[in-house]
């Protein structure tokens, strides 16, 4: 499993990591280890990007939480 997909179940399952990533997602991506441009593309919320990023081409894996 990539990091990306490991950030996107972890982020789904874990109200902790939820609620920090709510907060200040940039720092919660980056002290998760994501790459740049996985980064941008979790906040782009470019669904083909993050698909093709962890390799879903079904896109049945991905949830987007939407931060202000």
């Amino acid at each position: 499993m990539s990091k990306l997909s490991s950030f996107l179940t972890d982020l789904s399952s874990d109200a902790k990591l939820k609620q920090a990533y709510e907060s200040s997602p940039e720092k919660v991506m980056q002290d998760y280890g994501l790459s740049k441009e996985e980064q941008e593309a979790v906040m782009s919320c470019d669904e083909g990007k993050v698909c093709a990023l962890i390799g879903d081409v079904d896109k049945s894996k991905i949830l987007f939480v939407h931060h202000s």
